[in-house]
């Protein structure tokens, strides 16, 4: 089987989360391990749910960790132009939900240590090619690694969601809450005997609006923060006035905002609301919190791809979405590259696909990065310099 199919392989199983099913895709990974003699460990979550590791020993005492989950979101009710599940190639292309949201990330990854394994190459550092479970929902895979591994070193890390091939250093972080607004139920013909939620959650609502402009912040490369109400929720019947109203709120942040500090600010104007009797009584509950992570592109991990992708691509960018590096790596304390072959644009939507070019590209990036790493001194920091007209890197070069 080639890397075209072994990523068609995996296109094909349906690893939608909920409800997940990632141990189909796990099954795969044993499979070709098993048929290559490559060692393994698989970690059981529940029945149908896994997360799956490789790991080969380097030279040094430093330790890569290569990651990627393994669930995507569901199809959808989206026309698709092929089965989501069929990884049909046509022009170049191959299509099916997660090929670009990750599994070609995932798969590229697996094959670059796979090629090192197979052509007995020693890598200059330990390296571990690690699968979640998850990611698209609580990252339950990444958190049952860090509770068995929170002694566990790890030097650098390489996420591989979808940049379209450019160096990310830093994600943005997430916070969703739940907001409730509540109130009396009265008869609808009668409003002035009841609280109406609804209009407190307006109210609310427009508090929302003028924190998003309050607490606004720009961080480049990560860019602006951001808040959004994503859903609303209300009312009995027509003839009844509403005793609760909720609402879901998506706010992104970037460094140095804290989502805690946020959190203590909402409540305390939510309490001034309800002190000036412009509301009754509410609640906030936190849905998700994921920290930003930001990485220093002088770190090595960042350099050594700037110098893989040529000095022509030296920017380095942020992403919007969140990943697995945020339980990971909650504190940046991980020097962490993001990088894979899909367009983050097509991450969820209908007729997803990878460039297969891209994706061959990144197999060959992924065993650069890896016999790089380790090996990045002074002296080969200095050679590189050198070669700046070099548009190219390669294993002969530094």
């Amino acid at each position: 089987m080639n890397d075209i199919q072994f990523l068609q392989q995996l296109l094909q199983i349906d690893s939608s989360n909920p409800p997940g099913n990632e141990h189909l895709v796990t099954e795969a990974f044993i499979n070709r391990c098993k048929q290559n003699g490559l060692p393994f460990k698989v970690t059981m979550l529940d029945e149908t749910r896994s997360n799956f590791e490789v790991t080969l020993p380097g030279k040094s005492g430093k330790q890569l960790v290569l990651c990627g989950h393994m669930d995507t979101v569901s199809p959808g009710t989206g026309e698709w132009i092929y089965s989501p599940f069929s990884g049909e190639i046509a022009d170049g292309r191959i299509y099916g939900r997660g090929a670009s949201d990750m599994k070609s990330g995932l798969a590229a990854m697996f094959l670059a240590l796979e090629d090192l394994y197979l052509t007995s190459t020693v890598p200059p550092a330990g390296v571990t090619f690690l699968a979640t479970a998850g990611e698209e929902v609580d990252s339950c895979g990444a958190r049952t690694f860090i509770k068995e591994n929170d002694c566990r070193k790890i030097d650098a890390l390489i996420i591989a969601e979808p940049t379209n091939e450019k160096i990310v250093i830093g994600h943005k972080g997430a916070l969703w809450l739940e907001i409730t607004a509540y109130g009396k139920t009265s008869h609808g013909s009668m409003p002035e005997r009841g609280i109406n939620a609804v209009d407190h959650m307006l109210k609310i609502v427009r508090l929302l609006d003028e924190m998003k402009i309050e607490w606004m912040t720009d961080r480049k490369p990560l860019g602006k923060s951001s808040l959004a109400v994503t859903m609303i929720e209300g009312g009995v019947q027509t003839n009844v006035i509403p005793d609760k109203c909720s609402i879901r709120a998506d706010i992104r942040t970037v460094p140095p905002q804290s989502h805690s500090s946020f959190i203590n600010m909402l409540k305390s104007k939510l309490d001034l609301l309800m002190d000036q009797g412009e509301i009754y009584k509410y609640s906030v509950e936190t849905i998700l919190d994921r920290p930003s992570i930001l990485t220093d592109p002088a770190e090595d991990i960042i350099q050594i791809a700037q110098m893989i992708k040529g000095k022509s691509s030296a920017n380095h960018y942020g992403v919007s979405y969140y990943t697995d590096g945020a339980v990971l790596n909650p504190r940046s304390e991980i020097p962490t590259l993001i990088y894979g072959p899909g367009d983050e644009k097509l991450a969820h939507q209908p007729n997803e696909w990878v460039s297969l070019a891209a994706y061959q590209r990144s197999i060959q990036f992924y065993r650069q990065l890896i016999m790089t790493y380790g090996n990045w001194g002074p002296e080969m920091q200095v050679l590189c310099k050198e070669e700046e007209k070099v548009e190219q890197y390669t294993d002969k070069k530094c």
